[in-house]
């Protein structure tokens, strides 16, 4: 993004270039940028510029809403370059479908994903709880043999999935893509996984209770809870105590690490907890 405001001096204020966002999403050959009121009518020289610095890039979009709604997705148009929201999206050696409009992905999760998959052992049996396109699904499974219900309502994030399944045929591992709420699953399958993935952290203490009847009773089961929590709260080294504490659980459980994934406002954080059961 430093490039990308050097490359405006010439053509936008030193206002207009320090309320320019700090950095911006690139999916492929997609990128998405939150562009602010003010620089509405600016829109056309910021997209020109991105195209010309980032040769690979063949669609500038802006983010028009935050992740919202039922789907989590993000309101984005056409800024300038070819108008299409869907595109291929590589990862790890992976090769992602991604729809930027009709359903839920962040790039910004790379790390996090490769460090879950780290922490996998072969033959693990793992409850996605909201999968989207099957992200992390894909990642684990590429090199884990192991076994993943990667579960989402959306249909869009389904059909994607099914389709990156598609496109990558040497898998150690199996993924099946299930169009089904993680509430109804979950409520099936009691007492049946090692691992727990809970990528909703808006909302992921309504479901704690849930994935932690979906695990396996023997002791060892791992739920990875990711939250979005203050800056002085995540500091705060009792608050993912406390805070767990308050749920009344059904099950025992010990927190063996409590991280920082990424920074999603101002002061504002997603962590997670990695929550053994005992």
């Amino acid at each position: 993004m430093t490039m990308l405001k050097e490359a405006l001096r010439d053509q936008l204020s030193d206002l207009e270039i320090a309320s320019l966002s700090s950095s911006f999403d690139v999916i492929g050959d997609i990128a998405i940028i939150k562009i602010p009121p003010e620089l509405s009518s600016r829109e056309k020289i910021i997209g020109e510029q991105i195209l010309h610095n980032m040769k690979s890039v063949k669609t500038v979009l802006k983010q028009d809403t935050d992740v919202s709604g039922e789907y989590r997705i993000r309101g984005v148009s056409l800024v300038e370059g070819v108008e299409k929201y869907e595109t291929l999206y590589k990862e790890s050696g992976v090769l992602f479908r991604v729809n930027v409009a009709t359903a839920y992905f962040s790039p910004r999760l790379s790390t996090e994903r490769l460090r879950i998959r780290s922490l996998v052992s072969e033959g693990e049996r793992i409850f996605n709880m909201f999968a989207g396109v099957g992200t992390f699904s894909l990642i684990i499974a590429k090199t884990k043999n192991c076994k993943i219900e990667s579960v989402d309502k959306n249909p869009e994030a389904i059909r994607l999935c099914v389709e990156s399944l598609k496109l990558n045929k040497k898998m150690s591992g199996t993924v099946r893509p299930l169009l089904e709420s993680a509430e109804d699953f979950a409520a099936k399958n009691k007492s049946s996984f090692d691992r727990i993935l809970m990528p909703l952290p808006e909302r992921s203490s309504e479901f704690l209770s849930l994935a932690m009847a979906s695990a396996k009773e023997k002791p060892g089961p791992v739920v990875h809870y990711y939250v979005h929590v203050s800056e002085e709260d995540y500091y705060n080294e009792s608050w993912i105590s406390n805070h767990l504490d308050s749920m009344n659980l059904p099950r025992r459980y010990k927190v063996t690490n409590w991280k920082r994934v990424r920074e999603v406002g101002p002061r504002y954080i997603q962590a997670v907890a990695d929550i053994s059961l005992l």
